[in-house]
């Protein structure tokens, strides 16, 4: 564009339970109930303006942490909300590229959110738009986004999966698993085979594909 826009974007919170693989299950963190969170889409210099919710029906304080943004932990600072309430946050997306965003409420809590599913990108196109490595414009037929998981599912003692009955319920349990820093699963999306089958990536014979990763 010529000018920058403000790029209104609404994000709500869900805490779900999902089922990582048949009879595998744990409580996701979602934003807008999905694994990974939406992929938000500005130019350099476009203002990005939030609406950040948490549901109502969770149980634990959530917040976003922009790593396109700069000031105030990303966000991270001024978003902390309880269930059932709303922020409005406002930035300039002055650094092109992909970048992550996540949940960062401080603390042990930032590794724990972010591992049960709570991340997702932005992406900041160039003012020159996308280029190839020669500095010529980049076209795409299509283009795809990923993302990637590692999970951390305790067992019980006969190395059998536990499933918990609520979203706090599993955390003590969880760091046990993840300080030993070996994931029970690693997945792109939320699930085991989540881009297989009918959702399977696909592309005809030519086509140039993008992937956002």
């Amino acid at each position: 564009p010529a000018n920058p826009r403000v790029v209104q974007v609404e994000m709500t919170i869900h805490e779900k339970e999902i089922e990582v693989e048949p009879g595998v299950f744990m409580w996701a963190f979602a934003f807008n109930n999905t694994v990974p969170g939406p992929l938000i889409v500005v130019h350099e210099g476009d203002y990005v303006e939030l609406t950040l919710k948490n549901d109502s029906k969770n149980q634990l304080i959530h917040n976003i942490d922009f790593h396109a943004s700069t000031g105030a932990l990303g966000g991270g600072e001024l978003t902390n909300i309880a269930p059932g309430q709303e922020v409005v946050l406002r930035f300039k997306a002055i650094k092109p590229g992909i970048h992550i965003y996540h949940c960062a409420p401080g603390g042990a809590m930032i590794p724990w959110h972010l591992v049960h599913g709570m991340n997702g990108a932005m992406l900041v196109i160039p003012k020159e738009g996308i280029k190839d490595k020669n500095g010529n414009k980049l076209t795409y037929d299509k283009a795809y986004y990923i993302g990637e998981q590692d999970f951390y599912l305790p067992k019980d003692e006969k190395g059998e999966y536990k499933r918990y009955e609520s979203a706090g319920e599993s955390m003590a349990d969880d760091r046990e698993v993840m300080d030993k820093l070996i994931p029970t699963h690693i997945v792109f999306g939320e699930r085991k085979g989540a881009y297989t089958g009918e959702n399977a990536l696909t592309a005809k014979v030519g086509e140039t594909v993008m992937l956002y990763h």
